[in-house]
């Protein structure tokens, strides 16, 4: 238990160290460079340049690259036949309709402040190189360190008690944002993307979820959300009785799909 305990924070302190040294290197030469030329930035003018957002994708890739070489965490099937992998994509695609809308009542009812301001938000993840951070490199990454090597360890601590395995990490996955918001309702994401990968042994229908979650908010107009807002009580009511119906349908063709849990744990 006490080396599965040091490997997580081992895990843990590995993927900050490799997110954060690509941003502050390039952060601290833009503003040396800025400096000498006697021009100073505020943190927003930092973080429009591309060069940061381009350190984001590169501490990311690192983090995909040495997790796997250091095989913390797999990319493999686990309990999913090879038959059934296209179907397990379209249903964890189709599970985030279930998802996305019930998450946005949670978020309207509880009103849990963001420390992230809207520029700051559209500066680290707008333009293209922003969207292959934001929308398909760090659900990989995340998926790697909570679901395969966080939650690896966990279960290997614990194989009798994994519901608390899974809550666990989904704890550690909305603390990693920092961020207020996102710790609330992260971990109840994670909670779910730990569900699925204990289930079928494998991290593919958590990155599927993740990756088309994370590139819907991105991609998706706020024309959507602005008409969700401003529809009547009735309407949003029979949307969300809808999205927890299809919630509700996935989850269950999960729970009978792969009835039992066999996943395979690293080291």
């Amino acid at each position: 238990m006490r080396r599965e305990s040091l490997n997580i924070i081992k895990y843990l302190l590995v993927y900050g160290f490799l997110l954060v040294a690509p941003v502050t290197i390039i952060a601290v030469i833009e503003v040396v460079s800025n400096r000498l030329q006697g021009v100073t930035m505020s943190d927003d003018e930092l973080w429009a340049t591309p060069y940061m957002t381009t350190g984001l994708v590169l501490g990311t890739a690192l983090n995909i690259i040495v997790f796997l070489w250091r095989r913390w965490a797999r990319l493999s099937l686990g309990r999913i036949q090879h038959t059934d992998v296209w179907a397990v994509i379209a249903m964890s695609m189709i599970l985030f309709v279930g998802w996305y809308y019930p998450e946005d009542f949670l978020v309207d009812l509880f009103e849990v402040p963001s420390n992230i301001s809207d520029t700051e938000f559209e500066n680290m993840t707008g333009g293209k190189i922003g969207f292959i951070d934001t929308g398909l490199l760090s659900p990989i990454a995340e998926e790697l360190l909570c679901r395969g090597a966080i939650l690896g360890a966990l279960l290997r601590m614990m194989p009798r008690r994994p519901v608390i395995a899974i809550v666990l990490q989904a704890v550690i996955f909305g603390a990693i944002h920092m961020n207020p918001s996102q710790m609330v309702y992260g971990t109840l994401y994670g909670v779910l993307l730990g569900w699925l990968c204990w289930r079928t042994g494998s991290l593919l229908p958590g990155i599927v979820l993740h990756v088309t979650n994370n590139s819907a908010v991105l991609l998706l107009p706020d024309a959507v959300d602005n008409t969700y807002a401003s529809l009547d009580i009735a309407p949003k009511t029979i949307i969300l009785a809808v999205s927890l119906l299809i919630l509700a349908f996935v989850i269950w063709w999960f729970h009978r799909k792969y009835p039992t849990q066999e996943m395979k744990t690293n080291e």
